[in-house]
Parts: C-alpha cells; structure tokens; sequence
C-alpha cells in the first residue's frame, strides 16, 4: 500500500521546523519571487492571496492582494482568507511579532533563497510541501539546463565591467553576494562592486574611477539614460554608448526560475554578437535533412497556414512574399501573395516568380512524388513536422533560429509555457473525462490519436483521449465510436454538422445523452500546430471543465423527437 504524504515535517530556509498535517488548498503567498515557484510548480490555483505586487504570470491578477509585502501584508487580510498554509520569505521579520501572529492563522514556512544555487532548493521544498516532487525535479532540470546552457555560449566572451544602478538619490548598487551579482556574472560580465555585499551606496567618483564598460538601469531605478550619460562622462560606458535601460527588472531580482529570463536579457547586453545567427547556416529541419541557408532570408514562401501563423509570431511576417491561399491569419497575410493551395498543391510557377530565398512547408510537400525536389529547384526547403505541444516548441525555436529571430522564439515558447502551466494548474485535480477529438466524416470518422498535437491538447487540457491507442489521425466507424462511449465529443471542424449526434447509434453515447457534443469556436486554431494552439487548449479546458473556468457552453438542442441533445 502506498504511504500517504502527509502529515510532513520539513525545515525551512530559517531553519524553522514546520509540520503540514494535510495537502495545501488554500495559500498565501508573501512574496512575488514565491508565487512565480508555485506557479512553475503548476499550483498557482492554490493561492488565494498574494502581495499585490506580483507582475507574472498574467493570471496573478485574478489573485486576492492581503496589501502588502512580507510583514507590511494586512493579517486581517490574510485571517479573511482562511488559509491553510503561508509561505513567505524573510521580509515577515521586518517586523517584530509579525510571524508570530501569522502563526495564529496558518502554518508558515519561510522560502528565502540567498543566491541563484538556491532557487532549485526553493523548488525542490515546495514541491514536497505541495506532494508535486516528480514536477519539481522537471522544474530545476529545465532551469539548470537554461542557465548551464547560458553559461557555456558565454564562457569564451571576453568578461565586460559592469555597473548596475539599484538607486539614485543616493546612488546605490548590487554587491557582490546578491543575485543581480549572480547574474552579471553568468551573463558574462564582472559587478565591478564585486568586493562590496548587500546593496551599498556608492559615490559617482568611484563608478568612474572603476570605469564600467557597461551601466545597467531599471525604470525604479530613478535614474534616466541621459542622466547616467551626465553623471557618468568618461567612463567606457558612456564612450562606447553602452548605457542601458532593463525594462523589467523583476526578471533579474525574483529569485524564482523566472530569473532565467534576466540572465538571457543580460547576456544579450553584454554579448549581443553571440546571439546572432551567423550565415551561412547549416541545419537539420524536423524530418531530419540537412539544409545549409546561404544568408539570413528575407524573402519567404510558407507552404502552410501553420508556418505563416508561426512566422509572425517571430516577427519575421514582414519577409513573407507567398502564403497559401488558406493563410487566414494574422489579417495582414490578405496583402501577400497566394501561391495556391497547401504543401505539393501549391503552383511551383507561382512559388519561382517570388524569387524566394526560403522556402518553408510541412510534411504536405510529400503528397506529390517529386514535388519537394522541384521546390528545392528554386531555393533552399525547410521542412517543419509538429506532432506534439513539444514539436510546436520545436519548430518555433528551429524557425527562430533560421530567421535571426532567436530571441523572439524564446520569448513565445516562454509565454506558451506560461499560459499552458497556468491551465494545467487549474484542472490537476479535477477527473478527466473521456473526449473523442472529430475532425472530418469523410470516408469515415477521422478522430485524433496519440503522437497528434490534438492528443496533447486533450491532455493538458484535463481530458483522457478516448482514442489514446490509435495513433496519429484515423477513420473510425460508428460501432468503434459506440464501444468507446466518450464522455465528450469535440468537433474541430466547420463541416461536421453536430446533428449527426441526435439520432442513430451516435445518439446513444454519452457525449450525446449528456449534451456534451461540442463544435469549437475556430476550427483553426484546433487544426494548425502554431502557437495560437495555446487558444484551443484553453477552450478545450473550458468546455471540458466548465465550472473551473466559469464558462457556459452555448447549446445547439437537438429536435425534440430526437433521444439526445447536442451541444456546439
């Protein structure tokens, strides 16, 4: 039999012994850095209160604010939430007795990583409290591996001099022992107040006496570039223009996995010469064939609505000169020209009057034998084959890379990445119906199986694949729909009519009986594996959880002399 997780008894960061008698469903957060761990750990579902000041991710601001950060938080605020658990980090000690009178709500565990080396073993303790170890180790594996692999692009560029401005009146700077130090130092520069701690203030004689090659500001740093071009005249800095203004400084001092995102945006200061694709570039697309690009393209033909979709995510839109005539989206792919139809049914005359440098398509290129070798006639092919939530990843990051867009690519996959956690937080604890995934009745009822990125949205979204044995995209007949009886059915198509579902063998499973047919609000954004997937997904978790989200699915009522309703 397996042991039951709770009750635990953990030590916190303050070396405090704190027992946790059952699994945490209703938390207050005291610190921002803490809400970002609980979010990563797809629990941000649990907190009922937060400081206020929390800017990330974007549904922090659905949270209840207690008004304030670590003791300056109201406790009548906090008592009126009824929390189970606070978690806080050491800020609650400004004040004396004020930990104690949190004591008297709710257990507290303080949460105080000190240097970046910490913020793993921040993750790796919520997860135990939270009973989500498994989840937590995923967590610091993607974050050791994005500051590992930062840290290798950086170790042969030369270490530039920095100087970071936390304050102006008076001037004040990071130490040596904080984490803005931490991340200097990772992105490839030196703190030149290496040999300083905390946050010291510092005089303007002695910044230019140690002459930084590089000024860091932040908006909260009450200080503008042109000041820092006054105050800082003759220092390397200011010779070079290399005077900075960091527009989100919470990604460089929130000691949570976020603070990945400062290091990069760092690094890219200090080194943006690393970061650029150098041509020509030799990749391997996803079917695994090798294309050398001679130059960084710019002018692109995308053979699939999916590619177009992605390309301008990259902000790279402006490139395209030919889309297919199904390329619906963004509006302004109504100004490029049409090539034809999609993959080997595009018009190759059509595709070598653009004179592409480019030319971009997914496995459709394969429908027409020889169709590909007479593309690669007119200019280099990269061939994209998404078939999961990872492989939209993938793709995203290939095409960012080829484009010159590398840093776009993280930005989307990083905001993907976001938006799915904080759905997947939101239905880990519900059941999971049974969901039958419909996308065409022609010859068949061609259904969503396993290695589809259809699968993964059923999933993330909370549901179980009646199909998750099949794999890929099949037909299926009526008594095989019969015998799998799926408690939903999602149509992702304009052209099934869901009435289909009203009478006949249809009409007897539970979808049907329980008015749980649905045909989603864009086939679309079901269909094309770009990043507007996050859109379907999230529909998905709403027809399939609806009181979660507090969403109402508009009924499509069957006749009345028919044995079931259907919705859409």
């Amino acid at each position: 039999m397996e042991k039951e997780h709770y009750p635990i008894t953990i030590r916190d960061f303050a070396n405090r012994t704190v027992t946790i008698r059952e699994e945490p469903k209703r938390v207050v957060s005291l610190a921002p850095s803490i809400t970002e761990d609980l979010y990563y750990l797809g629990v941000l579902n649990r907190v009922v209160g937060d400081t206020g000041y929390e800017d990330w991710p974007p549904a922090v601001k659905n949270i209840t604010s207690v008004g304030g950060y670590g003791a300056y938080a109201s406790l009548e605020k906090i008592a009126s939430l009824k929390p189970d658990l606070i978690i806080a980090d050491n800020a609650v000690f400004y004040k004396q007795g004020f930990l104690e009178n949190l004591e008297k709500i709710a257990p507290v565990i303080i949460v105080a990583p000190k240097s970046l080396d910490q913020i793993p073993q921040a993750i790796e303790l919520l997860g135990k409290v939270f009973n989500r170890e498994d989840r937590a180790k995923e967590v610091v594996d993607e974050f050791n591996a994005k500051v590992n692999a930062i840290k290798d692009l950086m170790k042969d560029q030369p270490k530039v001099k920095v100087f970071y401005v936390t304050w102006n009146k008076p001037l004040m700077t990071a130490g040596g022992n904080t984490f803005i130090s931490d991340v200097i130092s990772i992105a490839g520069g030196v703190n030149i107040f290496n040999d300083t701690k905390g946050w010291p203030q510092v005089s303007v004689e002695e910044v230019i006496a140690r002459n930084p090659d590089v000024i860091i500001l932040t908006p909260h740093c009450g200080m503008s570039i042109e000041q820092a071009y006054k105050l800082f005249a003759g220092t390397n800095a200011v010779k070079e223009g290399h005077v900075y203004m960091i527009e989100n400084e919470n990604d460089l001092i929130h000691p949570s996995p976020r603070i990945v995102k400062g290091i990069e945006t760092m690094a890219r200061i200090l080194h943006p010469d690393a970061f650029k694709t150098k041509y020509p570039l030799t990749i391997k697309d996803m079917v695994n064939r090798t294309v050398t690009i001679p130059k960084e393209p710019e002018r692109i033909v995308s053979l699939a609505p999916s590619i177009t979709e992605t390309i301008f995510y990259l902000g790279a839109g402006n490139k395209l000169v030919g889309v297919t005539k199904y390329a619906d989206w963004p509006p302004a792919v109504k100004n490029i020209t049409k090539v034809g139809g999609y993959g080997a049914y595009a018009n190759l005359e059509e595709i070598a009057k653009l004179r592409p440098d480019l030319i971009i398509a997914d496995n459709a290129v394969f429908y027409k034998q020889g169709f590909l070798e007479n593309l690669e006639k007119i200019a280099p092919v990269v061939i994209v084959n998404p078939k999961s939530i990872d492989g939209i990843y993938q793709q995203v990051e290939l095409l960012g890379k080829i484009l010159n867009r590398e840093e776009q690519a993280y930005l989307v996959v990083a905001e993907m990445k976001a938006q799915i956690g904080y759905i997947e937080g939101l239905v880990a604890n519900q059941s999971r119906p049974s969901v039958m995934y419909l996308v065409s009745t022609y010859n068949g009822y061609w259904i969503a199986g396993k290695d589809t990125f259809a699968d993964d949205i059923i999933r993330i979204a909370g549901g179980k694949n009646a199909f998750d044995d099949v794999t890929g995209w099949k037909a299926v007949s009526e008594e095989e729909i019969v015998a799998r009886n799926p408690d939903v059915v999602i149509i992702a198509s304009a052209y099934v009519d869901p009435k289909i579902f009203c009478s006949g063998p249809l009409s007897t499973i539970k979808a049907s009986k329980n008015g749980r047919v649905y045909t989603v609000s864009d086939p679309n954004v079901f269909q094309r594996p770009s990043p507007r997937i996050v859109l379907a997904i999230r529909e998905m978790a709403e027809l399939l959880h609806p009181t979660v989200f507090k969403y109402e699915p508009q009924p499509l009522v069957c006749s009345a002399n028919t044995t079931a309703n259907a919705t859409g």
